[in-house]
C-alpha cells in the first residue's frame, strides 16, 4: 500500500498490482489546514484529472460523529461530481467542524482490457492526478495539495497474488460467505508444499477446490473485482518460491502418528492410504486418479482466466 502525499492530501493505494488486474481501489483523505478561513469564506474542492483509469464508485465515509444517512456509514458521491472536461473531474467538499476533521474519501478504479497493453507486467502509469484547491471570495483559486494514483503491474505470482485478494476481502464490503472463502484459500495456499508425491497433488487439489468455492461465490455476488484478481492467480505448485517440507502427512503416518489434515483429506492421505499402497500397482493407481483429479481443477480455473481477461 502506497501513501503518497502528507498533512492536507494522503493518497493511499496499491501501487503494485498483478499483470492482467485492470481495476483498483484508492482512498483520498483530506485535512483542511488549521489556517484555512472559515468554510463560509473559502471553497474547497478536489479535482480529479484522469489519465487512463475510470472511477466506477466514488464513497465518503463518515466519521462516527456525524449524523448518519439512510445508507449507513457510507455516503455516494457520484451524484456530487461534476465534469469540467472528459477528462477532469471536480468535487466540491464540505469542510469538517474542526481543522482535524479528516473528510475520507474511497475510490474504485477500472480501465478499458481493450487499451493496448495495459495491465501488462512491467507497465506503468499514473491513473489520476488529485488536486485540492481552495477559493476563496475575490481571490484566485490556490492549489493547496497535489498529487497521483498510479500502477505498476507484476507478473503473476502464486502467492503475492492472492495477498492482495485478501486485501481486498478485508477493506471491501463483500459477503461473509466470499469473504471467509477468500480466507480459507489464502491460508490453504500459503501451506508448505510437501515433497511426497503423493501429498503435493492432495494439497494442490485441496487449494484448487477453495478456488473453485470462491470463484462460485464470487459469479453469484457478481464481484467482478474478486473473479480479476482470481484469474491472475497462479496455483503452480512447482514455482520456485514455493516453501517444502518434510516428512509429509502419509510419511507420518505411516511412523504412527495421528493425522493432522482436513477430514475430506483423511481419505487421500490417511491409514486406507498406507493399507492400499503396500502393492506399488496399487499406490501408483491413487496417485493416477489424483493427478486427473487435479488436471481438471486446473483446466476449470484455465477457463475462468480465459473467460475474465481474454485468453491471456
Amino acid at each position: 500500500m502506497s501513501d503518497s502525499g502528507a498533512g492536507v492530501l494522503d493518497l493511499r493505494f496499491e501501487s503494485e498490482q498483478p499483470a492482467g488486474v485492470l481495476a483498483g481501489h484508492a482512498v483520498i483523505v483530506v485535512r483542511p489546514p488549521a489556517d484555512l478561513a472559515p468554510a463560509s469564506e473559502t471553497a474547497l474542492r478536489l479535482r480529479l484529472r484522469l489519465f487512463r483509469a475510470r472511477i466506477t464508485s466514488l464513497r465518503r465515509r463518515l466519521p462516527p460523529s456525524s449524523a448518519l444517512p439512510p445508507g449507513g456509514l457510507w455516503e455516494d458521491m457520484a451524484p456530487h461530481l461534476r465534469a469540467e472536461s472528459s477528462h477532469v473531474l471536480h468535487l466540491p467538499l464540505e469542510a469538517g467542524s474542526a481543522a482535524d476533521d479528516a473528510l475520507e474519501y474511497h475510490l474504485w478504479w477500472d480501465m478499458d482490457p481493450s487499451e493496448r497493453e495495459a495491465g501488462a507486467a512491467g507497465e506503468e502509469r499514473a491513473l489520476f492526478d488529485v488536486r485540492l484547491l481552495a477559493r476563496r471570495r475575490d481571490a484566485d483559486e490556490t492549489v493547496l495539495a497535489a498529487g497521483h494514483i498510479t500502477a505498476a503491474w507484476e507478473a503473476p505470482h502464486p502467492v503475492r497474488d492472492l495477498l492482495q485478494l485478501a486485501h481486498l476481502a478485508a477493506h471491501s464490503h463483500l459477503p461473509r460467505p466470499l469473504a471467509d472463502a477468500i480466507a480459507d484459500l489464502v491460508r490453504a495456499n500459503g501451506e508448505l508444499v510437501p515433497w511426497c508425491r503423493c501429498c503435493a497433488l492432495c494439497r494442490e487439489l485441496e487449494v484448487l477446490r477453495y478456488a473453485d468455492r470462491v470463484r462460485g461465490l464470487a459469479e453469484h455476488h457478481d464481484a467482478t473485482d474478486v473473479a480479476l484478481l482470481l484469474a491472475r492467480w497462479d496455483p503452480d505448485t512447482d514455482h520456485a518460491d514455493r516453501l517444502r517440507y518434510r516428512p509429509c502427512r502419509c510419511q507420518r503416518l505411516r511412523l504412527g502418528a495421528q493425522p493432522d489434515a482436513a477430514e475430506e483429506r483423511r481419505l487421500e492421505t490417511g491409514e486406507a492410504w498406507w493399507e492400499e499402497n503396500q502393492d506399488p500397482a496399487a499406490r501408483e493407481r491413487v496417485e493416477a486418479r489424483l493427478r486427473e483429479q487435479v488436471e481438471v481443477a486446473r483446466l476449470r480455473h484455465l477457463a475462468h482466466r480465459h473467460r475474465t481477461l481474454g485468453g491471456s
